[in-house]
């Protein structure tokens, strides 16, 4: 049944034009705000995040993120167009940092869910030789193969996170980039705390443990939405990283190194970030509180 419902909303979309199907999510995401969809986990994470914004301010950029996440589910079944018709290079526009990717070399880049990062991921792939995408399998197999289908429509390569650690060894030694969503909650162990917004957050050192082990650059990526003429900017830029020579202390450096990153960018753009979800669910150990209850 939810096979059937995604495969038949995706349909819809790739038949609209791009406005109106642009338009279409906005107006589903202001419908799931109405609703009070997942209202009290964004407007929990906007108080932790920004505890100086007013109630008004908090609600506005609340429902701009769900209208963000509509954009986004509305243009996602349309990206196998978009590069197949070579429309990708005229939606998208690499504002900054696309020269760090002329040289062909071992690169970790690490992106977030801000703006759209589907068509991010598209983007950087038509833009970036040799990148490889890191993807979480869905449980429902169906829907799994639809969305890898369309991902790999849009010239994207993916890597599974239960693959084994030779594949991305392999990738890494061959001169590619692996891209990695890095703002979401990690379990604790798969993850270190670091500050984000000034609060403990767990998150996934993958990208660092490579990064160290295999001498990879590090790089920061991700898309904003420009409402005015409704291109996407991409922006891109390399993380300079001292090694302590104590590994546990690299690792969370950069880590945290990464985080900021991804703070300043959603700082840029809040209405643009990914609020629905429970950045801060899991606690350091000895830690009781539930920020979510």
């Amino acid at each position: 049944m939810t096979y059937l419902f995604a495969k038949s909303l995706f349909s819809l979309f790739q038949t609209l034009p791009r406005n109106i199907a642009i338009k279409t999510g906005e107006g589903l995401g202001s419908l799931f705000w109405n609703l009070g969809y997942r209202k009290k986990v964004i407007l929990k994470n906007l108080d932790i995040a920004f505890p100086e914004k007013d109630t008004n301010w908090k609600n506005t950029v609340g429902k701009k993120s769900l209208q963000n996440i509509g954009r986004t589910l509305a243009e996602f079944p349309k990206l196998p167009q978009y590069y197949s018709e070579g429309q990708i290079k005229d939606i998208t526009f690499f504002e900054k940092g696309r020269e760090i990717f002329s040289e062909k070399k071992p690169r970790i880049l690490v992106s977030a869910h801000i703006g759209n990062w589907e068509l991010a991921g598209a983007s950087f792939s038509y833009y970036i030789d040799n990148l490889i995408t890191l993807a979480y399998r869905i449980k429902n197999k169906k829907i799994n193969d639809l969305i890898v289908s369309i991902r790999e429509g849009a010239g994207m390569k993916i890597i599974f996170h239960d693959q084994p650690l030779k594949a991305f060894i392999k990738a890494l030694s061959e001169g590619k980039t692996i891209s990695f969503l890095a703002d979401q909650n990690a379990l604790r162990h798969r993850g270190t705390f670091v500050d984000f917004f000034n609060f403990p957050a767990s998150t996934i050192t993958i990208p660092a443990k490579l990064a160290l082990k295999y001498n990879a650059e590090v790089v920061f990526g991700y898309s904003y939405y420009n409402e005015d003429t409704k291109i996407y900017h991409l922006v891109a830029e390399k993380i300079d990283f001292e090694r302590t020579g104590n590994n546990e202390e690299d690792i969370k450096n950069l880590t945290q190194l990464y985080t900021k990153k991804i703070e300043d960018a959603v700082k840029k753009h809040p209405q643009q970030y990914f609020w629905v979800h429970k950045r801060w669910k899991t606690r350091p150990e000895g830690v009781p509180e539930n920020v979510y209850e």
